[in-house]
Formats: structure tokens, sequence, C-alpha cells
């Protein structure tokens, strides 16, 4: 069946979920939807909603399917223009908090994804001007803020290079680590915007002693909300100034300006991948981002003496190249005060897996009772997929045993110092055909900049009360980033919002949606 009679069922489904939270009403809305959640699930299984490439071919059943008009004005938060900008979005107005949104309609994800794009770009910088600092680097990062978080080599601090990143967390939350098809360790980087990092600061959170008293106090941990300021409540100075500051060095190496309005904490959580060096066969593609050199950034990595082959403090000065991101921020529309969450990947990270879902597959408590499996074929080599998983077998095996970082590549090594076999890697979750919609349009403006090469996963918002099988709320119900959570995708928990509505300090205080503020997590 086409993909234009599963939108229209989304938004059938969708209109149940207008039938309010009580008694036999619920009941009957809560059925109804599950029923045509199933149908639009067994109907969708010849459609491709992936399109990581930019590929648009009708005849095999690909989205996107282009049913609406993309104004140029919706690429800039300011609404000014038909191209990507550096105005940050600060709220999402068409998100109503009376609607219940049971299921992903392709219409109502539409505003979130354009939210997560316009983000992504403010963030990143003039991507007419690649040369110059992007917003997020003048973002204090965790290590930064918590007190209790320090670098394993503090050495590694002296002397770095201007414009280098200082990184040194190589595990995921499962505890896992990951590997490129390489052989070296990919690594992770927390930042935290302005307004966030001030009330951190301001409330003494970034302490341990802080955090118990903050506990003790009563107070609830409430981020600050962004949200729109109606025009004539901004002079036109101000907005004359904002406008003027796009794009220009002195805006891109502080806060971007965001659209009329007050700009809430935003979160970002970034996956670097080391790039290899001329004399390292690179079996992933990177073209993309190791070719242009001002879009790589040079790091230094710090490290531990337990965390190296030969017991000694070292510190690593590598050239690394984004491979996923999380950006999360809080708006203040709708439920948005429980945060928005976006993810992006680098479009050659992974293959699908042969048994890929739709991120709303809720008629089941196991969407994957025998893992994500290996693809039939691949077209392309992979960062983080070597292709050595036979086919139809479970793909994503985290790796075990003790690994350590060699002093040359391929720095992941066991104990004795033996190359690591990489992981084979695999996206569980499709794209929603919206997003990947959205994904095509965007990433044709960007042509001809490295961002063209980055997609977005998924945009996850709390869109209804929650509850069996809706988890917390939040919609679509299931996002993972293949970097970002590598092995954890095919568990039920495979959900942004869903495992950060459980995060605490490590006073025991529920943190608002983030594990920030617990510096064991």
């Amino acid at each position: 069946m086409s993909e234009t009679v599963l939108i229209k069922l989304n938004h059938i489904s969708l209109t149940l979920g207008r039938l309010r939270a009580r008694s036999f009403r619920r009941q009957v809305s809560l059925a109804f939807a599950l029923i045509f959640g199933l149908l639009s699930v067994f109907i969708s299984f010849d459609v491709t909603a992936q399109n990581a490439n930019l590929n648009a071919t009708p005849d095999k059943g690909d989205i996107p399917v282009f049913t609406d008009q993309y104004d140029g004005a919706e690429f800039c938060a300011n609404g000014k223009g038909n191209q990507p900008c550096g105005v940050a979005p600060v709220d999402v107005p068409e998100f109503d908090a009376s609607f219940v949104y049971r299921f992903l309609a392709y219409h109502a994800q539409r505003p979130f994804d354009r939210f997560s794009w316009q983000a992504f770009t403010a963030l990143m910088g003039d991507h007419k001007a690649p040369d110059q600092i992007a917003p997020w680097e003048s973002f204090p990062t965790r290590r930064d803020l918590i007190s209790e978080m320090t670098y394993p080599n503090p050495a590694c601090r002296e002397g770095l290079p201007k414009g280098h990143l200082l990184l040194a967390s190589y595990v995921q939350s499962t505890g896992d680590i990951l590997v490129d098809q390489a052989g070296n360790f990919v690594l992770f980087e927390t930042r935290i915007n302005p307004g966030a990092a001030d009330y951190i600061l301001g409330n003494g959170l970034d302490t341990k002693d802080g955090r118990s008293a903050f506990a003790k106090s009563g107070a609830a941990i409430e981020f600050p909300i962004g949200h729109m300021v109606p025009k004539t409540n901004v002079s036109e100075t101000s907005l004359a100034r904002q406008d003027s500051d796009v794009g220009t060095k002195q805006a891109a190496s502080a806060i971007p300006p965001s659209a009329p309005g007050v700009m809430g904490a935003q979160l970002l959580k970034f996956a670097w991948r080391i790039l290899p060096s001329e004399s390292v066969q690179d079996q992933g593609t990177g073209h993309t981002y190791y070719t242009r050199p001002h879009y790589t950034r040079p790091a230094r990595i710090s490290l531990g003496p337990d965390q190296t082959v030969d017991g000694q403090a070292k510190c690593l000065d590598v050239t690394v190249g984004l491979v996923g991101l999380h950006i999360v921020q809080r708006v203040a529309s709708g439920n948005g005060d429980r945060w928005i969450w976006a993810s992006f990947e680098h479009v050659d990270n992974v293959p699908l897996a042969s048994n890929a879902r739709r991120p709303n597959s809720i008629i089941t408590d196991d969407p994957f009772a025998n893992g994500c499996l290996a693809p039939d074929e691949t077209d392309q080599p992979y960062a983080f997929y070597g292709a050595d998983t036979v086919k139809g077998r479970t793909a994503n095996q985290p790796i075990s045993g003790d690994i350590r970082w060699a002093d040359r590549p391929p720095y992941a090594r066991t104990v004795s110092g033996s190359a690591v076999v990489p992981p084979d890697i695999v996206r569980c979750w499709r794209l929603f055909s919206g997003t990947a919609e959205t994904n095509f349009v965007w990433q044709n403006k960007l042509a001809g900049t490295v961002w063209q090469n980055y997609m977005l996963l998924g945009t996850q918002w709390i869109g209804n009360p929650g509850g069996a099988p809706f988890g917390v709320g939040e919609v679509p119900r299931f996002l993972t980033n293949s970097a970002l959570e590598s092995f954890m995708q095919n568990q039920s928990d495979a959900t942004c919002l869903g495992c950060h509505s459980r995060a605490a300090t490590d006073a025991g205080q529920p943190a608002n949606f983030t594990f920030l503020l617990d510096p064991a997590s």
C-alpha cells in the first residue's frame, strides 16, 4: 500500500488520540489507535524510509514522497531569507499541549524536525565560512563545570593549542566502547550552553556538596525554559543587531543569535571518530569529513596509566571528525518543558539492519527478539560496519575484555597489545518518512558543504500522557544513535527521553531529564 495511505492512517490514529484520558473513552481511543498502528506497520514493509544519501527513486518506493511545500523561511529560525542560517530556534510554537499525540503523524512531526535542523545549522556556524569558530566550541564541557570530573592526565591541558579539543571519554552510557573499522576508539564529549551552565553554577550544582544541599532544600531542579517573545515586545534595535550578527565571526564565537525570544537550556553530546592517517588503511569511507581539513577538528586525548597498554599516562594528538550528535533543548510550548531531543549522525556510519523497524513499533514488548540483523548486502564501506557478520546474523555485539590505548594506530588494543576486532554496527530503527523527506530537503539546501553528509535520525518529544505501551509519552516511541548508543538499540529502553526520564543527581534527586549532575554516569 502507498505511503500516502500510511500517512492518512497516521492522521486517523492521531485524531483518535483526541479522545481524552478518561475511563471508557480513553480505552476506546487506545484500542483504535493500536489497531491503526498495527495496520501502519503491516502496510509499510515495502517502503524504505532511509534516504541517507540523497537518493529519490520512486520506482523502488523510496522516501521522500514530497507531499508538502517547503517555504524558504523555514530554513532560518528568524523566518527570513531562504537558506539555513546561524539563528537558533527557541521554541516550537505549533506544539499543542491539549492534543494527545498517540502516534507519529506526518504533519505533526514536521515542526519538530524543522526545529532540529535549525538548531543543528545554528550551532555549527556559518556553513559558507567553515574556517570560523563554531558557536558550540565556546560552550563549556561537562568536565569544565563539574568539579569531580577531572581529566585522567591533567598535564594534557598544558600547552593545548588554540582550537584543539581536549577529549577523555570513550565509554558509552551502557559501559561499552565503540571501535571503528580502522581499529580506533570513538570519543564522546558533552557541552552545555551558557543558560544551562549559569543555572548549574548559580545553584551550586557543580559540586557534590552543592547538589546534596540543593536536594535537602526541597527545591526541584528546573533548567531554564526557552520561549518565544512577540516581535512587538522586542525592540527594533535588538532585532537589527541580532540579524546583523548572523554569520559574523563575532557571533560565531559566542552564543548563536536566537529567534525573537529567550533561549532555554541546551545540552550537546558529541561522538568523535579518530580519522585514520595516510599510513593507516581506512576501512570506512570518511571522505566527506577529512578531505576538507577545515571541517575536521584537531584534538588531544588525555589518558591515565590504567588506560594504556604500557601503563604510562599519555597525551595523544589526533584529528577527529564528527560522527554523532544529540541536541537536547528545553522549550516552553506543550510538553517541551520536558525537553526536545534531536539526534544526528554521519550518513556513512552504518547500514540499516535487515530487520529494522519503524520508530512507532509498539505492538510488541520485544521488537528485536533475535537482535538487530546484518543486512543482506551493502553498497558501500561504512565507518562502523565491515560486513564480517554473516548475513542475517545478529550484529551490534559489544567488545569484551580489557581494551586499552596504544600510542599509535590502531589505538584500540588488548592488554597484550594485539589489535581489536571491530564490531559490526547496524542501525536498528528506520527513519520516519517525514523525517527522511525533511533530510532530503535540508541536505540539498546544504549541498556543497560538509553538513549535507549528516542526517537527522529523529526528533523526540513528549506528546501524550504515556503508560503502556506508550512509555513516558515520547513521540516517536523509539530513538537511538548508532555512534552514541551502538549496543542498546534493540532494547526496550531504546528511547532517549524514556531513558533520561529516570535521570537523578548523585544526591538521589530527580535531575530534570539529564544525567549531567551525576559524575559517575
